[in-house]
């Protein structure tokens, strides 16, 4: 029976000892909280000089304004910087007007259809037809397209553009376009 009643003293869930532990955190959390400097001396005082040496060192070198120092210290110089705000990736293109530009420049390449190929003595030529519904006679060398693309190849039944763009790097690159014969339509004789 008495060991009954010392279990029912006990509170249950709280552990022996955890006042006393409880108390000696609290007194080393507000030690450690007080305003006054520990440190005095002239060790104190070289610590506090080389500490706002460096201070000073970095807000000079960074850029970063301490408060209390003036703003005038650090001038922007954006001599060999590129613009932030400029768009990486720039079109060069040179401003003619359509009126200008030969009929094979002023439309897309999507645009026109091949509807015949001719050889001879002079090698192949191509019969392109514009959006217009004008036909064209092209060869190799010729250029098509506001892009320019040159014709590189003409074959029996392709031809062959070479185009040149810049990429999203800014550097110059080039695509092989491959226009193909249109085959007969079925119902046409």
């Amino acid at each position: 029976m008495r060991q009954r009643q010392k279990h029912q003293q006990k509170r249950p869930g709280s552990p022996p000892g955890t006042l006393p532990g409880f108390l000696v955190v609290l007194l080393i959390v507000s030690a450690g909280c007080s305003d006054s400097k520990t440190t005095t001396g002239p060790a104190a005082d070289k610590a506090k000089q080389a500490a706002q040496a460096v201070t000073s060192q970095m807000t000079l070198t960074a850029g970063v304004v301490i408060p209390g120092q003036s703003q005038s210290d650090y001038a922007y110089d954006p001599a060999g910087r590129r613009d932030p705000f400029s768009p990486i990736v720039t079109r060069e293109t040179k401003q003619l007007s359509q009126s200008n530009l030969p009929p094979l420049e002023r439309y897309s390449i999507s645009e026109f259809k091949m509807t015949g190929i001719l050889w001879g003595g002079f090698g192949y030529n191509a019969m392109l037809e514009g959006p217009d519904g004008k036909g064209y006679f092209v060869h190799v060398g010729t250029r098509i397209g506001p892009n320019r693309a040159v014709v590189k190849k003409i074959n029996q039944d392709s031809l062959v553009l070479e185009e040149k763009f810049k990429n999203y790097m800014g550097a110059d690159d080039r695509r092989e376009i491959i226009i193909n014969l249109r085959k007969k339509q079925e119902g046409m004789q």
